[in-house]
């Protein structure tokens, strides 16, 4: 790691600074313009996923279509399309074939436990009831369509994706009921199939290459970046200035779990605060040597589940992703005012670039929808390895952000 030079002159002062604004709240859904007729979704998919699930028993077989070739699990997006057909091995005595699609949201707290109903839609293929005495054909084709909303009282609440975590879990089930009468009692035969709503979701604007230097962008288009300030402080004993932090990141603040999201860090004090960051001076002392160790800098994507059942609350935490930083040489005197903000007199500053990239078992976006919340944040750590001997305290803060399925497109489809 390097430090400034002792002979380094600081910038003149630059007009004040003013926060930016926060960040534009996201809506899933799209801006206007870019959502398409339902027909040319349902085409668009068919294209993408040409396979078939199968479940097979020895009285029914379900056929699901527009899956992708050798799935185990059927998968579907935003009002999904859910088409495909029943063959039935005897259709002699029926009394009625029935389709059925649940949703279950089960939640648990110490000592409590609640399941939510968030779908549950039936739908006659076939009955008795309602033909001339005509006989059940084999084959009942059928396409039906997952509910966008449940409702929570008299409120409409999104319908959660499938998702399980310790204390959540939301699963959804296609059930084939096979009426047939009895001498007193009716009998029925069930298949039940586990199926994935993976509701699909996009950025509103792009995000800047990750592979974009931060000094080529910041100077010439500064509205891509969004600056996070923190402070590191000192203990009272040492009377040393805290350390101010600053953390760029990408300014539309809603990532695509698949893509990296670049990052800037700059520490800003004077050079006997950012002293216990350096190990040691070069012979010139005119650039910093390796980074001290002494304190752990960490930037990471943390998510946060809340639970909430009746007047309990459960929070849980899971890292989902950590960043790779690398230590920048110093800029010229002139670079180091980032939208104009000075540096001040006698204040020097460390730089580091850094990426952040979710884990690959990351497969659902940040949702809300009573009584669950999946939510995410970059989290900037300065934790000093021994805090009895380190002057500065340690600091951690936490910026919420929003994690979604797929990278921005001009050319975008619900799914």
């Amino acid at each position: 790691m390097e430090s400034i030079p002792p002979s380094y002159t600081p910038s003149p002062p630059s007009p004040s600074y003013s926060p930016s604004p926060p960040s534009p709240s996201y809506s899933t859904q799209l801006l206007p313009g870019e959502q398409t007729v339902e027909e040319t979704r349902r085409r668009s998919l068919q294209a993408l996923n040409t396979g078939v699930f199968r479940r097979i028993t020895d009285s029914t077989t379900l056929v699901l279509r527009d899956q992708q070739p050798g799935s185990i699990t059927p998968v579907y997006g935003r009002n999904g399309l859910v088409r495909g057909h029943i063959s039935l091995r005897s259709s002699e005595g029926l009394v009625e074939v029935t389709l059925k699609l649940e949703g279950h949201l089960r939640l648990e707290t110490s000592g409590a436990a609640i399941t939510t109903l968030v779908a549950s839609d039936s739908y006659s293929l076939w009955s008795s009831s309602s033909t001339a005495g005509d006989p059940c054909p084999r084959t009942l084709p059928f396409a039906i369509s997952f509910p966008s909303v449940f409702m929570d009282g008299c409120q409409p609440q999104p319908l959660p994706p499938s998702f399980e975590n310790k204390f959540a879990t939301c699963s959804y089930t296609l059930s084939v009921v096979v009426s047939r009468p009895r001498r007193f009692l009716s009998s029925n035969d069930s298949l039940v199939v586990s199926v994935c709503y993976h509701p699909r979701s996009r950025p509103h604007t792009p995000m800047l290459p990750s592979d974009v230097p931060f000094m080529t962008t910041v100077k010439s288009s500064p509205e891509e970046w969004h600056q996070v300030l923190s402070t590191m402080n000192a203990t009272q004993s040492s009377r040393l200035a805290p350390v101010q932090c600053l953390l760029f990141i990408p300014s539309v603040q809603v990532y695509p779990f698949s893509e990296t999201i670049p990052f800037h860090l700059q520490l800003r004090a004077p050079s006997s605060s950012l002293a216990p960051f350096l190990d040691k001076f070069a012979p010139d002392h005119s650039l910093p040597v390796l980074p001290s160790g002494k304190i752990t800098i960490r930037v990471y994507l943390l998510r946060q589940v809340v639970v909430k059942v009746f007047e309990k609350q459960k929070v849980s935490k899971q890292i989902i992703g950590e960043g790779k930083l690398t230590y920048s040489s110093p800029l010229p005197d002139n670079h180091h005012s980032y939208r104009n903000i000075p540096l001040g007199e006698g204040i020097d500053c460390l730089d580091w670039d850094g990426e952040l990239r979710c884990t690959e078992d990351v497969t659902v976006g940040s949702f809300t929808t009573n009584p669950l919340s999946v939510q995410d944040f970059i989290v900037l750590s300065l934790e000093p390895l021994h805090p009895l001997k380190c002057p500065l305290l340690a600091s951690k803060h936490s910026h919420p952000i929003r994690l979604v399925t797929d990278p921005w497109s001009d050319h975008a489809v619900t799914w």
